[in-house]
């Protein structure tokens, strides 16, 4: 049986993701844009969590903005390199 994903290209909603135990998985899709991707399992609950507006860790929120976007450039660079040849 195939395990189904949660999908976005949110860095703000993969970050609180992140920030809730939820590891994604970074692909680039068409025009070098990067989608994540988190394990369908119990993400609605975090989703409602992020719906809802719950506090969080301020400054931890940031630090996973900033290594997810670290990631997306990084991944962005690869796949760049990988067209020119």
């Amino acid at each position: 049986m195939r395990t189904r994903n949660f999908s976005t290209m949110d860095v703000y909603l993969a970050a609180f993701l992140s920030l809730n135990g939820k590891k994604p998985f970074l692909k680039v899709v068409t025009n070098n844009r990067v989608i994540f991707e988190f394990p369908d399992d119990d993400i609605y609950e975090i989703l409602s969590k992020y719906n809802e507006n719950v506090s969080i860790p301020v400054a931890d929120f940031v630090v996973g903005i900033k290594a997810l976007r670290g990631r997306m450039l990084q991944l962005r660079g690869l796949s760049t390199e990988r067209q020119k040849r």
